[in-house]
Parts: C-alpha cells; structure tokens; sequence
C-alpha cells in the first residue's frame, strides 16, 4: 500500500437538470482540489444531473447532454482524478436503457466506470423504475492504490439505515473489500431526515471496521423540491475513526489525506469552499431549523424567486414560516399580510406586528370584512343569527388565499403556507385558501414540534413574542374559536399522528399505548378521509422519515377496514 493517498471530498449543491451549471461547479471543485494537491476528487452521486432527475432521465437529450459533460470533463486533463456521478447507457439488449454509474477520470480519459448495484424502491426512492443494477463490481486500481467505487445505497446493504436489514442479497462493500480494495469510495445523495447524520456516521464506522479500510463518503448538499441534503460528508479510518469531515448543509471542500490519522484541513479560512468541519449541534431541533433555512432557500434561488409573502395571523405557525423565511432569504425580501375579519382579535394583529419589527419584514394590511360579505351575498348563504357555519369559515380561509395569491402575482413573489403536519394529518385546513402556495416549510412538523422550533428561534432573546407561545391555537373564523374544539390536545394527537404515521403502527397498538380507542380511530378516520386534500398541497419540506407527499403513496378511493 502507498503512503497516503490524499481525497478531497467535494461536497456540492448541484442544481436538477442544469448540466452546464453543474459542470462548471464540478471543474471549479476539482481545480481547487488540485491547487491542495489532492490526488483524487470525489463528488456526489449524479452530480453532473442533479438529484433526483426523476422523469428527466426519459428524455433522450437530457442523457446525450450529460454524457457529453463527462467527456468534456476528462478533456479538461486535469492533474488530479475525478470520481463523479453521472448517468450511463446500458448497453445491453435487456434490462432498463440506463445506469446510476459513476466515471473515475484520469489523465484526460475516462479509465473507469461502474455501476450502482443496490436500487432502492421505498419511501421517496423509485430508481429500478429507471435504472438498471450492475451485474459486477471489481476494484479499481488509481495510483497505486485498490478502490471500491459504490454509489449510495450500495453501502447500507444489511444495515440499520435501510427499512429492512435483509432487504437485499448483495453487499457490495463487502464484495470490493474481499477483492482486496482498501479504499471505500461512496457517492451519495442522501436526503436529510432528523437524526439521520449521526446514525450515518455510527453505521460506517462499524462498517469501516469491520471491513479494515478506509471509507470516503460524500454527500450531496443543497435543496431539490422537498428533499434537503445536509452534506454531512466525512472520512473513516480503517479503525473506524473520523478523519476528516465536511460541515452540514452547505457546500465544503475537505481534504483527507489516508496515511494519517487526521484531516489534512480545508480550503481556506472563508469563501465558497467552507472554513472548518461541521460545528452544528446535534441536537435535533438546531438540525430542523438549518434544515428548513436550506430547503427554502434552495427552492426560491434555483426556481429564480428572491421574495417570499405569507399571511401572518398572529399565530404560532405563521410566526414560525416568517422567522425561517427571514433567515433564509433575507428579511428585506418577506412580506407578512395581515388580513383581519370581524373575528379577528386586537392581540392577533399586535402580535404579528410585533412579530415583523423583530424580524425586520415588511408587513402589509389588507382587511377582509368587505370580500368575506361579497362572498356570502353572492351565495345567498343562509344562517341562524349568530352562526358562523363550516362554509363560511371556508370562504373566510379562501378570501385570504386568493388575495395572497394576487399578491404573489402582481409582484413575482412566492407564498409560503403555513399549514403543519398536524392540522394536514387529519384535514384542519382549507382546500384553495390555508392551503394555496408554493412551498409548505413546515407541513412535515407537528404542532408540538413547532412549539420546539419556536423555542429554540427564540434562544438568544425574543424573536417571535412570548403572547404567540403561550396564546392557545385559535383559527380566529368564528367568535370565540379555539383548535382544540375541534381536535384532541395537540399533545395526545401528535403522538398518535406519529404513531400511526412515522411508525406504522396499527390502531390496536396506539390504543395500547394508552389512549382510548374511539379518540384512536376517530384521529385515524380523519387522517384517511382528507387524502385527497393532501394530494392537492403545494409541497412540503421533507424533515422526517415519513412525510407526506410522494414518499407515501396512499390511495384516495378506500374502504377503511383496516381501522378498526
């Protein structure tokens, strides 16, 4: 074995589909990489197409175009190895047209390529619908040293990460490790749920050692949609320890360097390339918060949108949307709209300006008494004196959803809905009015998890006021109105929804838990029969193992015998 062998770990923010973007993101990485004097630069999986390119792949131009960058990038004959991502054409007669693969590129050639062996087909992932498995894969020899090229989940094979242990026949670092590579090279794009960094690092460093070589894992970092990578990327020893490690969701350039027992350090003091390993707390909720900052500051910059609006109820989800928007995209460029009724009291408007002066956004006021009237006279909707029915408690949430969506209209901006997992579980929203927008930052947290993040927002001093904390949930449609008329304590409804949701468990097993079985599946009916609102939500920021969207494919047409 030689000396050392010195990796950068090139963790970058590709964007879907924008391949000369990509590419020039690639060469400026792997020419930094070289000025450190790296032998090797490895960058994430399908970086030069971004991740997931979903239906992207079945267009013909889209693969000649990215095949063409990869020959473009071994005509820069750069003095450094490029290991990258990348999709491949099978050239078999049988079996899907392509391959998840990855190049390593070397003296302006391409002088290896392999292939993904392991394609996963559970939660968000739907890779066999497109990509063909290897049918081998041997070692690479690259400057004297033996490596093992693995691409994503190729490394997880029979390990607590994936659903189910046994999921798959072939361990492929194990296979490499038996032909004697002693460099475990993984390209990943892995997106992020809570906890999921540290069970990363547990598993590959028994892994590691249990293998006896050194390991490399690089991650993707940035936002696509509702999936966030949190980067995360790091070196293992053959000991299992970590010898280098890049930081959390953000682009980083490391260098590892095989023959010691500690990183080589990182590009720089500041700038595009990051300044030191990964200082984020573990704690879940810091991890949450940076998590969503990312995720809509992705979402606004690669759609080409700088300004977000929201309507601010004076409510703790509001509240909570607006502070990360401010966060992720500056707070001269958020506006929070006010849209008071007749039921809307003094203290939610105070507290939402007072919200906006915290955070700096701008605010605009705009009642809606006059629309909400217009509504009702044009249905010539009747009511007892007094009453405020379900349908006008709509009109009032679609009043505003429309003005919010004129808004966004007239001035190119995006709106954020401030819906969250809770309310969204068992259908406490309104379809075409609490519901309308573009991006859903909060839509994968519960109530008590957005009390959490409130919390820890406010951990230097007040940033959104202590009178939304404290106040009890109140949609404000009718006089007097508070949520938990209609739900159950946001306590006991939240870990039933968690139960049921996140963990699968079955009606028999939450009422086991202690809670009573006709609050059980009366939550469990509600969470069924409101699928086809959820089906017609913009999308939500994915920070759990079990979001909504289309990671969970659930019909809308059903019997409900299963609850029961």
């Amino acid at each position: 074995m030689p000396e050392n062998m010195k990796i950068a770990i090139a963790q970058i923010n590709p964007r879907v589909g924008d391949i000369p973007g990509n590419f020039r993101l690639i060469e400026d990485f792997a020419r930094a990489a070289q000025v450190l004097g790296a032998d090797l630069a490895v960058f994430p999986e399908l970086a030069l197409t971004g991740y997931p390119p979903l239906d992207l792949l079945e267009k013909k131009n889209f693969i000649d175009e990215n095949l063409k960058a990869l020959k473009a990038l071994a005509a820069l004959k750069l003095d450094i190895g490029i290991a990258v991502g990348y999709v491949g054409r099978n050239p078999a007669k049988k079996g899907k047209p392509l391959h998840n693969a990855i190049a390593l590129i070397h003296s302006g050639r391409i002088a290896a390529v392999r292939h993904k062996s392991l394609l996963p087909t559970y939660d968000i992932f739907d890779e066999a619908r497109y990509f063909e498995p290897a049918a081998r894969n041997a070692p690479v020899r690259f400057k004297g040293e033996v490596l093992g090229l693995t691409v994503c989940e190729d490394i997880w094979a029979g390990t607590a990460l994936l659903p189910n242990r046994q999921l798959y026949r072939d361990n492929p670092a194990r296979t490499l490790c038996a032909a004697k590579a002693s460099i475990v090279i993984n390209i990943s794009a892995s997106p992020f749920y809570r906890g999921k960094n540290a069970l990363r690092r547990r598993i590959l460093s028994g892994l590691a050692k249990d293998l006896g070589a050194h390991l490399i894992y690089v991650n993707q970092a940035g936002a696509n949609d509702e999936l966030i990578f949190d980067g995360n990327s790091f070196a293992l020893s053959p000991a299992g320890k970590v010898t280098a490690r890049a930081k959390a969701f953000g682009e980083d350039l490391v260098l590892v360097d095989t023959g010691t027992r500690a990183a080589a350090g990182q590009y720089g003091s500041e700038g595009q390339y990051g300044s030191s390993p990964a200082q984020l707390s573990e704690d879940v909720t810091a991890e949450i918060c940076a998590a969503l900052t990312l995720g809509i500051k992705d979402y606004f910059r690669k759609l080409g949108f700088s300004k977000a609006l929201l309507g601010l109820s004076g409510g703790i989800d509001s509240a909570v949307v607006a502070a990360l928007a401010a966060g992720a995209l500056g707070p001269e460029n958020v506006t929070g709209v006010l849209m008071p009724s007749e039921f809307t009291s003094r203290q939610s408007g105070e507290d939402a300006l007072r919200l906006a002066r915290n955070l700096g956004i701008k605010t605009k006021t705009i009642p809606i008494r006059k629309i909400y009237k217009a509504f009702l006279g044009g249905l010539k909707a009747e009511a007892s004196p007094g009453q405020v029915t379900l349908t006008m408690q709509n009109l009032q949430a679609r009043s505003r959803g429309s003005l919010l969506m004129a808004l966004a209209n007239a001035n190119g901006w995006l709106n954020l809905v401030t819906g969250n997992k809770s309310e969204i579980a068992v259908g406490y929203c309104t379809l075409y009015g609490d519901t309308a927008g573009a991006l859903a930052p909060i839509a994968d947290l519960f109530k008590t998890e957005v009390y959490r993040l409130a919390a820890y927002l406010n951990r230097g001093g007040e940033v959104i006021p202590n009178a939304i904390i404290k106040r009890p949930p109140t949609a404000e449609l009718k006089p007097g109105q508070k949520d938990q008329d209609d739900l159950p304590p946001y306590g006991q409804l939240d870990e039933i929804l968690r139960l049921y949701l996140e963990e699968n468990k079955t009606p028999s097993e939450i009422v086991g838990r202690g809670f009573g079985r006709k609050l059980v599946l009366s939550i469990l009916r509600r969470v069924e029969i409101n699928e086809y609102k959820r089906k017609q939500l913009p999308i939500a920021l994915k920070v759990t193992e079990k979001s909504f969207g289309y990671g969970r494919k659930m019909p809308i047409v059903k019997a409900l015998h299963f609850i029961k």
